[in-house]
């Protein structure tokens, strides 16, 4: 397995020092390094000390020094500083004294090119948002929802298509073509519903989507891989493939240079407010180009100064097409290169299959109950070829991450990872499932026995069990949707992601949804399906580094490992559970470097 490369430094030696002294009756231990820098440049060490460091590391949960040298942890320890560090003379870096060091948040699964088109939009959802530029406060009412489009429409620039994102259907009515023409003709409106899936637009709108008329409408959906089923002329309504097929044509607005820019700088600013020091692209080339995607994220955040790197994950459909087949497809995802190659934005040997559709649309397939008003779901890939790609890609060597939502897209996942075979070469792959919307107690047991990790979305909870429950779910089914006390239960190993915009990149919000199960209506949903502290921690550390494949090198404070830390004004494990969202991050420490939240 491919694993993001230590270039710039040479671990030449591991030296563990113990000490039988005590400190305030508590057994002091040190672990220490020594370590040569590449460039030959004796790099001056530095001492951290703070009020609380925890390492997430079981062996020594706790510290109260860490020593970082060529932006690797090279010493870590807990009482007296041994000779070996006095030795040295480091440079004491005690700005951190009365906070709490964590490793650096990773959020496992985010789209950087989703979040950079999405975050300059118009937010009108049902939620809150507190966004870098401002907060957005949430609307859930049909008027509420019609005052504030018609506010930011009377704002915006006459002259430019106006886009906004969140709408949905539950807490605000339907929106049509026709509807979107009484409250504005005079230009291109574009509704994105509250997940990503899914758009409606006016008819000027659906001129810019290369759809003026109805020969124009069908000619664009006349592609192999798009369902025709997936859009409605009328309506001016394109969803999951049939959306793909649009967006060509909407690119030209939301991809310009300027949107870009304004959206990777929003998204660089909120990873930073929240103490995340690492992402992983869980879809590089989702909007057409894995090379065009690969060289605008690296240059976003391989440029000195940005706190952040990026784990570049292609995607089974866009590989595919790229390589002519999916047999050809693991040996172009072997060769592939980034456009501008650093030890910030790199690959893995892993690849993203997509299974049902999105859940805040919503399309997830469902077995028994299924949906109560009749609808029957969406395969974003059809079961035959999901099966094909899965057995491919395994075959091949990679580590599978696969988007599922729905029950019965479970069920079908699960029978095909069950066939795959299982030899002494594929020790080291992974098979991670993505999202796991609503599931049942008998697939949990199915994902312990196969070896399965989970990487959650805890926000389907907070923002649409309540809204689903008794309308487009069983009530039983939309309280228990992600389930995440059954895997702790069966010690599955579990991360927690954002996959912004679905939910802010805001870890410790995602581990108090997962901790407490409390909807944005207030309501104790499931409570046997809360979690400990600890897991949710983990679940964003090194639990998260181990889902991707870099629980090596990232996700606790140990020795050998990125001087990557979160800097908290509360230790979360000392707070009390339902205060955790609103526990302050002063910023991030990124290979030993500091950046002030703000």
């Amino acid at each position: 397995m491919t694993k993001l490369k230590f270039n710039h430094f040479l671990i030449v030696a591991v030296v563990v020092a113990l000490s039988s002294c005590t400190k305030s009756d508590t057994q002091t231990w040190a672990q220490i390094s020594k370590t040569q820098c590449e460039d030959k440049n004796n790099q001056p060490a530095t001492l951290f000390t703070a009020s609380d460091i925890v390492t997430m590391d079981k062996k020594h949960p706790s510290a109260d020094w860490v020593l970082v040298q060529c932006g690797l942890i090279t010493g870590i320890g807990q009482g007296e500083l041994p000779q070996s560090i006095l030795e040295l003379n480091p440079k004491i870096n005690d700005r951190f004294a009365r906070d709490v060091l964590m490793p650096g948040f990773i959020d496992p699964h985010l789209h950087p090119m989703i979040a950079a088109v999405l975050l300059p939009t118009h937010f009108i959802a049902p939620e809150d948002w507190d966004l870098p530029r401002g907060f957005e406060a949430g609307v859930k009412t049909r008027n509420a929802y019609l005052q504030k489009l018609q506010s930011k429409l009377a704002a915006a620039p006459k002259d430019k298509p106006f886009i906004s994102w969140g709408w949905h259907d539950l807490w605000h009515g339907p929106l049509t073509r026709d509807m979107l023409d009484e409250i504005d003709s005079t230009r291109p409106v574009i509704i994105w519903q509250r997940s990503f899936h899914e758009i409606v637009a006016n008819t000027k709108g659906m001129k810019l989507l290369g759809a003026p008329d109805k020969a124009a409408f069908t000619a664009l959906l006349d592609h192999p891989g798009v369902d025709p089923k997936h859009a409605n002329f009328e309506q001016g309504y394109f969803s999951e493939t049939a959306l793909a097929a649009a967006f060509r044509h909407l690119a030209t607005v939301v991809m310009s240079p300027a949107s870009l820019s304004a959206g990777f700088a929003e998204m660089k600013t909120m990873l930073r407010q929240n103490g995340i020091t690492t992402i992983s692209d869980m879809a590089t080339g989702i909007f057409g180009s894995y090379a065009m995607e690969a060289g605008l994220i690296s240059a976003t955040f391989a440029a000195k100064g940005v706190p952040v790197r990026v784990m570049l994950m292609p995607y089974a459909s866009e590989v595919s097409a790229r390589a002519g087949s999916l047999a050809q497809a693991p040996s172009l995802i072997a060769k592939e290169e980034i456009a501008a190659s650093s030890n910030k934005v790199f690959t893995n040997n892993r690849v993203k299959i997509l299974s049902d559709g999105a859940f805040f649309a919503p399309a997830m397939k469902l077995d028994n109950p299924a949906y109560l008003d009749g609808r029957d779901g969406k395969w974003l890939t059809e079961p035959e070829l999901l099966a094909e790609q899965i057995r491919n890609f395994w075959q091949a060597g990679l580590s599978l991450h696969i988007h599922v939502n729905g029950d019965a897209g479970l069920d079908t996942v699960l029978d095909a990872v069950e066939n795959l075979p299982r030899n002494e070469q594929q020790l080291d792959q992974q098979i991670v499932l993505e999202h796991l919307g609503v599931s049942r107690e008998d697939q949990i047991d199915r994902i312990k026995a196969l070896g399965l990790l989970v990487s959650a979305q805890p926000n389907y909870l907070y923002v649409v069990s309540g809204k689903y429950a008794g309308k487009l779910l069983d009530k039983t089914q939309a309280a228990e949707m992600v389930r995440l006390g059954s895997l702790e239960r069966a010690n599955v190993p579990i991360a927690l992601h954002s996959d912004l915009t679905m939910a802010p990149a805001d870890p410790l919000f995602l581990a108090w949804i997962a901790v407490n199960r409390i909807n944005m209506d207030g309501n104790l949903m499931a409570p046997e399906q809360r979690i400990s502290v600890d897991t949710a921690m983990r679940a964003i550390t090194i639990d998260a580094a181990k889902v991707i494949g870099l629980d090596d090198e990232i996700g606790s404070i140990t020795v050998g490992k990125r001087a990557d830390f979160a800097v908290l004004k509360q230790n979360p494990f000392e707070t009390d559970p339902m205060d955790i969202k609103d526990i302050k991050v002063r910023g991030v420490v990124f290979e030993g470097k500091w950046f002030d939240a703000q």
